[in-house]
Protein backbone atom coordinates (compact mmCIF):
# COMPACT_ATOMS: atom_id res chain seq x y z
CA UNK A 1 0.00 0.00 0.00
CA UNK A 2 1.26 3.54 -0.65
CA UNK A 3 0.42 6.87 0.44
CA UNK A 4 0.01 10.41 -0.90
CA UNK A 5 2.47 13.57 0.32
CA UNK A 6 1.43 16.94 -0.07
CA UNK A 7 2.28 18.81 -2.94
CA UNK A 8 4.84 18.12 -5.54
CA UNK A 9 4.78 18.66 -9.79
CA UNK A 10 4.90 16.67 -12.59
CA UNK A 11 7.99 17.50 -14.46
CA UNK A 12 8.23 15.24 -17.83
CA UNK A 13 10.73 12.53 -16.77
CA UNK A 14 12.71 12.88 -20.54
CA UNK A 15 14.93 9.54 -19.34
CA UNK A 16 13.66 7.73 -22.66
CA UNK A 17 17.13 8.48 -24.31
CA UNK A 18 19.10 6.77 -21.09
CA UNK A 19 16.94 4.32 -19.17
CA UNK A 20 17.61 1.31 -21.99
CA UNK A 21 21.23 1.99 -22.13
CA UNK A 22 23.32 -0.49 -19.68
CA UNK A 23 26.05 1.06 -17.60
CA UNK A 24 29.21 0.73 -19.64
CA UNK A 25 33.13 1.30 -18.60
CA UNK A 26 34.51 3.94 -20.35
CA UNK A 27 36.77 2.36 -23.57
CA UNK A 28 39.99 4.33 -22.30
CA UNK A 29 40.55 5.83 -18.89
CA UNK A 30 41.46 9.61 -18.08
CA UNK A 31 45.02 10.34 -18.04
CA UNK A 32 44.66 12.74 -14.99
CA UNK A 33 42.44 12.11 -11.95
CA UNK A 34 41.31 14.38 -9.80
CA UNK A 35 40.18 13.38 -6.69
CA UNK A 36 39.04 16.00 -4.52
CA UNK A 37 39.65 16.47 -0.67
CA UNK A 38 36.32 17.71 -0.13
CA UNK A 39 33.84 14.58 -1.20
CA UNK A 40 32.05 14.90 2.31
CA UNK A 41 29.43 17.73 3.14
CA UNK A 42 31.00 18.06 6.61
CA UNK A 43 34.59 19.31 5.53
CA UNK A 44 37.33 17.96 3.89
CA UNK A 45 39.99 15.57 5.00
CA UNK A 46 43.53 14.80 5.39
CA UNK A 47 45.83 13.54 2.99
CA UNK A 48 48.12 10.67 3.28
CA UNK A 49 49.87 10.71 -0.06
CA UNK A 50 52.41 13.43 -1.29
CA UNK A 51 53.43 14.53 -5.21
CA UNK A 52 55.69 11.95 -6.39
CA UNK A 53 54.36 8.63 -4.19
CA UNK A 54 52.67 5.42 -6.06
CA UNK A 55 48.95 4.67 -6.07
CA UNK A 56 47.28 1.58 -6.79
CA UNK A 57 43.78 0.79 -7.03
CA UNK A 58 41.62 1.13 -4.00
CA UNK A 59 44.39 2.09 -1.98
CA UNK A 60 43.67 4.68 0.80
CA UNK A 61 45.29 8.02 -0.26
CA UNK A 62 43.27 10.59 2.03
CA UNK A 63 41.50 9.47 5.93
CA UNK A 64 39.05 11.30 8.03
CA UNK A 65 40.09 13.72 10.70
CA UNK A 66 38.19 15.92 12.33
CA UNK A 67 36.08 16.49 9.03
CA UNK A 68 35.51 14.33 5.94
CA UNK A 69 35.44 10.91 4.36
CA UNK A 70 38.30 8.72 3.45
CA UNK A 71 39.41 8.75 -0.43
CA UNK A 72 40.70 6.47 -2.56
CA UNK A 73 42.90 5.81 -5.93
CA UNK A 74 40.13 5.21 -8.52
CA UNK A 75 43.49 3.84 -10.93
CA UNK A 76 47.01 3.16 -10.37
CA UNK A 77 49.79 5.59 -11.11
CA UNK A 78 51.48 8.69 -9.34
CA UNK A 79 50.40 11.05 -7.57
CA UNK A 80 51.48 14.34 -9.13
CA UNK A 81 50.56 17.36 -6.96
CA UNK A 82 48.16 18.65 -3.86
CA UNK A 83 46.72 21.32 -5.41
CA UNK A 84 43.55 23.71 -5.28
CA UNK A 85 41.10 22.37 -7.95
CA UNK A 86 38.00 23.61 -9.27
CA UNK A 87 34.53 21.55 -7.53
CA UNK A 88 31.14 20.38 -8.76
CA UNK A 89 29.80 21.93 -5.33
CA UNK A 90 31.57 25.63 -6.31
CA UNK A 91 34.70 27.43 -6.02
CA UNK A 92 37.61 25.69 -5.67
CA UNK A 93 38.85 22.87 -2.95
CA UNK A 94 42.50 20.41 -2.32
CA UNK A 95 42.47 18.08 -4.63
CA UNK A 96 45.19 15.00 -5.79
CA UNK A 97 46.31 14.71 -9.01
CA UNK A 98 47.18 11.44 -10.01
CA UNK A 99 49.32 10.42 -13.52
CA UNK A 100 47.33 7.15 -14.66
CA UNK A 101 49.49 4.62 -15.76
CA UNK A 102 46.33 2.96 -17.19
CA UNK A 103 47.46 -0.48 -15.82
CA UNK A 104 44.98 -0.79 -13.08
CA UNK A 105 47.16 -2.20 -10.47
CA UNK A 106 45.18 -3.34 -7.47
CA UNK A 107 46.09 -2.26 -4.12
CA UNK A 108 47.39 -5.39 -1.95
CA UNK A 109 46.04 -4.04 1.30
CA UNK A 110 42.23 -4.99 0.31
CA UNK A 111 40.39 -6.02 4.16
CA UNK A 112 39.01 -9.32 4.17
CA UNK A 113 35.00 -9.83 3.89
CA UNK A 114 32.77 -10.07 7.01
CA UNK A 115 30.96 -12.50 8.01
CA UNK A 116 27.15 -11.82 7.92
CA UNK A 117 26.50 -13.85 10.88
CA UNK A 118 28.65 -12.65 13.27
CA UNK A 119 29.56 -9.21 12.44
CA UNK A 120 28.85 -6.54 14.95
CA UNK A 121 27.44 -3.02 14.42
CA UNK A 122 30.98 -1.66 15.63
CA UNK A 123 33.08 -3.55 13.02
CA UNK A 124 30.21 -2.64 10.38
CA UNK A 125 31.15 1.48 11.38
CA UNK A 126 34.71 1.32 10.79
CA UNK A 127 33.99 -0.73 7.72
CA UNK A 128 32.00 2.04 5.87
CA UNK A 129 34.16 4.44 7.43
CA UNK A 130 37.05 2.64 6.15
CA UNK A 131 35.91 2.38 2.67
CA UNK A 132 34.74 6.25 2.68
CA UNK A 133 30.74 5.56 1.90
CA UNK A 134 28.80 8.69 1.86
CA UNK A 135 25.44 9.60 1.07
CA UNK A 136 25.32 9.06 -2.83
CA UNK A 137 21.82 10.46 -3.41
CA UNK A 138 23.17 14.14 -3.23
CA UNK A 139 23.70 14.68 0.66
CA UNK A 140 27.59 13.58 0.46
CA UNK A 141 26.98 12.88 4.41
CA UNK A 142 29.28 10.32 6.28
CA UNK A 143 27.45 7.10 6.55
CA UNK A 144 28.93 5.62 9.45
CA UNK A 145 27.27 8.32 10.88
CA UNK A 146 23.28 7.88 10.41
CA UNK A 147 24.05 4.13 10.77
CA UNK A 148 25.25 4.89 14.45
CA UNK A 149 22.18 7.28 14.68
CA UNK A 150 19.94 4.97 13.44
CA UNK A 151 20.59 1.62 15.39
CA UNK A 152 18.35 0.25 17.61
CA UNK A 153 16.19 3.18 16.94
CA UNK A 154 14.19 2.59 13.50
CA UNK A 155 11.27 -0.41 12.53
CA UNK A 156 11.38 0.58 8.59
CA UNK A 157 14.66 0.57 6.43
CA UNK A 158 13.80 2.45 2.39
CA UNK A 159 16.18 1.77 -0.14
CA UNK A 160 15.77 5.24 -2.34
CA UNK A 161 16.01 4.32 -5.97
CA UNK A 162 13.13 6.43 -6.49
CA UNK A 163 15.27 9.08 -8.78
CA UNK A 164 12.37 11.27 -9.44
CA UNK A 165 14.36 13.99 -11.05
CA UNK A 166 14.03 14.25 -14.97
CA UNK A 167 17.01 12.86 -16.94
CA UNK A 168 18.66 10.72 -14.40
CA UNK A 169 18.77 6.50 -14.62
CA UNK A 170 22.43 5.71 -13.11
CA UNK A 171 20.08 4.52 -9.91
CA UNK A 172 17.71 2.53 -11.88
CA UNK A 173 20.54 0.72 -13.92
CA UNK A 174 22.35 0.22 -11.09
CA UNK A 175 18.93 -1.49 -9.51
CA UNK A 176 18.21 -3.40 -12.55
CA UNK A 177 22.02 -4.67 -13.38
CA UNK A 178 23.23 -5.08 -9.57
CA UNK A 179 20.14 -6.04 -7.66
CA UNK A 180 21.83 -9.09 -5.58
CA UNK A 181 24.57 -7.23 -4.15
CA UNK A 182 22.23 -3.72 -3.16
CA UNK A 183 19.49 -6.21 -1.67
CA UNK A 184 22.23 -8.39 0.04
CA UNK A 185 23.38 -4.93 1.27
CA UNK A 186 20.03 -3.83 2.70
CA UNK A 187 19.46 -6.90 4.59
CA UNK A 188 22.79 -6.43 5.86
CA UNK A 189 22.03 -2.82 6.90
CA UNK A 190 18.58 -3.90 8.48
CA UNK A 191 20.19 -6.47 10.65
CA UNK A 192 22.27 -3.75 11.94
CA UNK A 193 19.75 -0.92 12.45
CA UNK A 194 17.51 -3.58 13.97
CA UNK A 195 14.91 -2.97 11.05
CA UNK A 196 11.57 -5.11 11.16
CA UNK A 197 11.26 -4.45 7.46
CA UNK A 198 12.84 -3.18 3.72
CA UNK A 199 11.35 -1.43 1.29
CA UNK A 200 12.64 -1.06 -1.70
CA UNK A 201 11.04 1.86 -3.52
CA UNK A 202 11.29 2.41 -8.03
CA UNK A 203 9.55 4.25 -9.94
CA UNK A 204 6.21 2.71 -11.39
CA UNK A 205 7.32 2.74 -15.19
CA UNK A 206 10.79 1.01 -14.22
CA UNK A 207 9.03 -2.14 -14.92
CA UNK A 208 12.56 -3.92 -15.74
CA UNK A 209 14.30 -3.48 -12.58
CA UNK A 210 10.80 -4.45 -10.76
CA UNK A 211 10.95 -7.79 -12.13
CA UNK A 212 14.50 -8.15 -11.47
CA UNK A 213 14.09 -7.48 -7.90
CA UNK A 214 11.16 -9.30 -7.69
CA UNK A 215 12.78 -12.83 -8.91
CA UNK A 216 15.94 -12.16 -6.69
CA UNK A 217 13.52 -11.82 -3.81
CA UNK A 218 11.51 -15.13 -5.01
CA UNK A 219 14.93 -16.66 -5.30
CA UNK A 220 16.44 -15.94 -1.61
CA UNK A 221 12.87 -16.15 0.20
CA UNK A 222 14.07 -13.01 1.62
CA UNK A 223 10.47 -12.33 3.52
CA UNK A 224 11.71 -8.53 5.28
CA UNK A 225 12.10 -7.22 1.82
CA UNK A 226 9.56 -5.44 -0.60
CA UNK A 227 9.92 -3.81 -3.95
CA UNK A 228 7.17 -0.68 -4.21
CA UNK A 229 6.56 1.12 -7.39
CA UNK A 230 5.29 4.43 -7.02
CA UNK A 231 3.50 6.81 -9.05
CA UNK A 232 6.25 8.81 -10.02
CA UNK A 233 5.53 12.49 -8.55
CA UNK A 234 8.73 15.28 -8.13
CA UNK A 235 10.38 15.11 -5.04
CA UNK A 236 8.91 11.56 -4.26
CA UNK A 237 13.36 10.97 -3.78
CA UNK A 238 12.81 13.99 -0.96
CA UNK A 239 13.77 11.81 2.31
CA UNK A 240 10.54 13.55 4.10
CA UNK A 241 8.20 12.64 1.29
CA UNK A 242 9.74 9.28 0.60
CA UNK A 243 8.72 7.66 4.05
CA UNK A 244 5.36 9.71 4.20
CA UNK A 245 4.61 7.12 0.73
CA UNK A 246 5.93 4.09 2.09
CA UNK A 247 4.77 4.30 5.78
CA UNK A 248 1.96 6.87 5.68
CA UNK A 249 3.91 8.42 8.51
CA UNK A 250 5.06 12.66 8.57
CA UNK A 251 7.97 13.87 9.59
CA UNK A 252 7.23 16.55 12.13
CA UNK A 253 8.81 20.12 11.18
CA UNK A 254 12.01 20.52 12.28
CA UNK A 255 12.41 16.87 12.57
CA UNK A 256 14.28 13.74 11.65
CA UNK A 257 13.29 10.38 9.95
CA UNK A 258 14.11 8.54 13.36
CA UNK A 259 11.19 11.07 14.59
CA UNK A 260 9.03 8.10 12.43
CA UNK A 261 11.60 5.45 13.11
CA UNK A 262 13.11 5.04 9.64
CA UNK A 263 16.33 5.29 8.36
CA UNK A 264 16.35 6.45 3.99
CA UNK A 265 19.77 5.18 2.11
CA UNK A 266 20.01 6.15 -1.83
CA UNK A 267 20.35 2.49 -3.37
CA UNK A 268 24.02 3.51 -4.67
CA UNK A 269 24.90 4.19 -0.67
CA UNK A 270 23.70 0.70 -0.28
CA UNK A 271 25.36 -0.88 -2.83
CA UNK A 272 28.77 0.61 -2.03
CA UNK A 273 27.86 -0.58 1.78
CA UNK A 274 27.33 -4.33 -0.04
CA UNK A 275 31.24 -3.82 -1.46
CA UNK A 276 32.80 -2.55 1.47
CA UNK A 277 30.95 -5.24 3.92
CA UNK A 278 31.58 -8.52 1.78
CA UNK A 279 34.04 -7.64 -1.40
CA UNK A 280 36.20 -5.35 1.07
CA UNK A 281 35.87 -2.82 -1.42
CA UNK A 282 36.26 1.12 -1.00
CA UNK A 283 34.61 3.38 -3.38
CA UNK A 284 36.50 3.88 -6.42
CA UNK A 285 33.82 4.09 -8.85
CA UNK A 286 30.15 5.05 -9.45
CA UNK A 287 27.18 5.04 -12.19
CA UNK A 288 27.13 8.62 -13.86
CA UNK A 289 24.19 9.45 -16.29
CA UNK A 290 25.35 11.86 -19.49
CA UNK A 291 22.40 13.32 -21.18
CA UNK A 292 20.62 15.69 -22.54
CA UNK A 293 19.49 17.14 -26.30
CA UNK A 294 23.09 18.56 -26.68
CA UNK A 295 25.02 15.19 -25.81
CA UNK A 296 25.29 13.36 -29.23
CA UNK A 297 25.03 9.78 -27.69
CA UNK A 298 23.49 9.83 -23.96
CA UNK A 299 24.42 7.11 -21.97
CA UNK A 300 25.07 5.60 -18.59
CA UNK A 301 28.81 5.28 -17.60
CA UNK A 302 30.82 3.48 -14.61
CA UNK A 303 32.96 5.78 -13.85
CA UNK A 304 36.04 6.12 -11.63
CA UNK A 305 35.97 8.75 -9.20
CA UNK A 306 37.87 11.79 -10.02
CA UNK A 307 37.07 11.39 -13.35
CA UNK A 308 37.00 15.25 -15.26
CA UNK A 309 33.57 15.70 -16.40
CA UNK A 310 34.92 16.80 -19.64
CA UNK A 311 36.70 13.11 -20.70
CA UNK A 312 32.62 11.44 -19.82
CA UNK A 313 31.66 13.87 -22.74
CA UNK A 314 34.33 13.02 -24.60
CA UNK A 315 33.31 9.61 -24.32
CA UNK A 316 29.79 10.15 -25.17
CA UNK A 317 30.33 11.57 -28.93
CA UNK A 318 30.96 15.23 -27.27
CA UNK A 319 28.18 17.94 -28.01
CA UNK A 320 25.92 18.04 -31.02
CA UNK A 321 25.59 21.56 -30.36
CA UNK A 322 26.45 24.39 -27.90
CA UNK A 323 24.33 23.87 -24.80
CA UNK A 324 22.40 26.65 -23.54
CA UNK A 325 23.15 25.24 -19.71
CA UNK A 326 25.36 22.28 -17.69
CA UNK A 327 24.41 20.89 -14.85
CA UNK A 328 25.61 18.21 -12.51
CA UNK A 329 22.53 16.31 -11.41
CA UNK A 330 19.39 16.53 -12.73
CA UNK A 331 17.20 19.88 -13.94
CA UNK A 332 15.25 20.36 -10.63
CA UNK A 333 18.08 20.48 -8.59
CA UNK A 334 21.26 20.47 -10.21
CA UNK A 335 24.24 22.53 -9.79
CA UNK A 336 25.31 25.12 -12.71
CA UNK A 337 28.01 23.87 -14.59
CA UNK A 338 30.93 26.59 -16.21
CA UNK A 339 33.81 24.14 -16.33
CA UNK A 340 34.17 20.79 -17.66
CA UNK A 341 37.44 20.38 -15.73
CA UNK A 342 35.97 19.69 -12.35
CA UNK A 343 35.78 15.65 -11.49
CA UNK A 344 33.46 13.15 -10.49
CA UNK A 345 32.88 12.78 -6.60
CA UNK A 346 31.06 10.18 -4.75
CA UNK A 347 27.12 12.43 -5.06
CA UNK A 348 27.44 12.95 -8.91
CA UNK A 349 25.01 11.05 -10.77
CA UNK A 350 24.66 12.87 -13.63
CA UNK A 351 26.39 15.47 -16.06
CA UNK A 352 23.19 17.25 -17.71
CA UNK A 353 23.67 19.54 -20.94
CA UNK A 354 20.47 21.13 -21.78
CA UNK A 355 19.51 23.36 -25.32
CA UNK A 356 17.52 26.25 -25.45
CA UNK A 357 14.08 24.27 -25.70
CA UNK A 358 14.46 21.93 -22.75
CA UNK A 359 14.14 24.27 -20.39
CA UNK A 360 12.86 27.71 -19.28
CA UNK A 361 14.35 30.64 -20.32
CA UNK A 362 16.10 32.35 -17.45
CA UNK A 363 13.78 35.94 -17.32
CA UNK A 364 13.33 38.43 -15.20
CA UNK A 365 11.02 37.58 -11.86
CA UNK A 366 7.59 38.87 -12.94
CA UNK A 367 5.12 40.40 -10.35
CA UNK A 368 3.43 37.92 -7.91
CA UNK A 369 -0.41 37.61 -9.18
CA UNK A 370 -1.49 35.55 -5.65
CA UNK A 371 -2.39 32.22 -7.49
CA UNK A 372 -1.12 30.27 -4.76
CA UNK A 373 0.26 27.65 -7.00
CA UNK A 374 3.71 27.50 -5.20
CA UNK A 375 1.46 26.99 -1.83
CA UNK A 376 -0.02 24.09 -3.28
CA UNK A 377 2.92 22.82 -4.92
CA UNK A 378 5.40 22.73 -1.48
CA UNK A 379 5.53 19.25 -0.18
CA UNK A 380 6.61 20.84 3.36
CA UNK A 381 3.87 23.05 3.58
CA UNK A 382 5.76 26.55 2.95
CA UNK A 383 3.87 29.09 1.89
CA UNK A 384 6.75 30.73 -0.40
CA UNK A 385 4.61 33.68 -2.11
CA UNK A 386 4.24 34.68 2.24
CA UNK A 387 7.64 34.29 3.18
CA UNK A 388 8.80 36.49 -0.34
CA UNK A 389 6.26 39.31 1.00
CA UNK A 390 7.62 38.80 4.88
CA UNK A 391 11.40 39.08 3.36
CA UNK A 392 10.63 42.26 1.47
CA UNK A 393 8.97 44.22 4.41
CA UNK A 394 12.05 42.56 6.62
CA UNK A 395 9.79 41.04 8.85
CA UNK A 396 12.45 38.74 11.41
CA UNK A 397 9.25 38.44 13.79
CA UNK A 398 7.25 36.73 10.90
CA UNK A 399 10.27 34.80 9.07
CA UNK A 400 11.02 33.15 12.58
CA UNK A 401 7.47 31.45 12.75
CA UNK A 402 7.59 29.90 9.30
CA UNK A 403 9.99 27.05 9.47
CA UNK A 404 12.37 27.95 6.55
CA UNK A 405 14.59 25.11 7.55
CA UNK A 406 12.41 22.60 6.37
CA UNK A 407 13.08 24.07 2.87
CA UNK A 408 14.83 21.37 0.60
CA UNK A 409 15.35 23.36 -2.18
CA UNK A 410 13.36 21.41 -4.20
CA UNK A 411 12.50 23.53 -6.67
CA UNK A 412 8.61 23.20 -7.10
CA UNK A 413 7.63 26.42 -6.18
CA UNK A 414 10.12 28.46 -8.56
CA UNK A 415 9.07 25.44 -11.25
CA UNK A 416 5.15 25.68 -10.66
CA UNK A 417 5.13 29.48 -10.28
CA UNK A 418 3.68 31.56 -13.70
CA UNK A 419 5.61 34.50 -13.36
CA UNK A 420 9.02 32.86 -12.94
CA UNK A 421 9.68 34.46 -9.40
CA UNK A 422 13.24 32.40 -8.33
CA UNK A 423 11.29 31.24 -5.09
CA UNK A 424 13.88 28.74 -3.85
CA UNK A 425 16.69 31.64 -3.78
CA UNK A 426 13.68 33.69 -1.79
CA UNK A 427 13.16 31.11 0.70
CA UNK A 428 17.51 30.82 1.14
CA UNK A 429 17.50 34.63 1.34
CA UNK A 430 14.52 34.49 4.22
CA UNK A 431 16.63 31.86 5.92
CA UNK A 432 19.74 33.52 5.83
CA UNK A 433 18.07 36.62 6.96
CA UNK A 434 16.65 34.55 9.68
CA UNK A 435 20.04 33.55 10.99
CA UNK A 436 21.75 36.20 11.19
CA UNK A 437 19.01 37.39 12.81
CA UNK A 438 17.52 40.06 10.81
CA UNK A 439 21.09 41.66 9.46
CA UNK A 440 21.63 41.72 6.05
Amino acid sequence: MTHSFFGGVYPATRKDNTKRKPMTRLSQTPREIVIPLLMCSDGPSTPLVSPGDPVTVGQPIARRGETGAAAHASVSGRVRDIVPWPHPWGGQSPAILIDNDERGTPYDGQLPPLDPRQFTLAQVLKRVETAGVVGMGGGAFPSQDKIARSAGKIDTLIVNAAECEPYVTADYRLLLERSENILRGAQALALCLGAERVVVVTEGDKLNAVEAVERRLRRKGASRVNILPVRTCYPLGAEKQIIQTVTGREVPPKGSPLDVKCAVFNVATVYAIHDALFQGKPITHRAVTVTGGAVTRPRNLWVPIGTPLRHLLESCGGLRETPDRMLIGGPMMGIALTNLDVPVTKDTNCLLCLTGWEHKPDLPGGVCIRCGKCVGACPMHLAPTIIRRALEEQDLKRLSKYNLEDCNACGCCSFICPAQIPLVETVAQAAVFVKRGGKQ
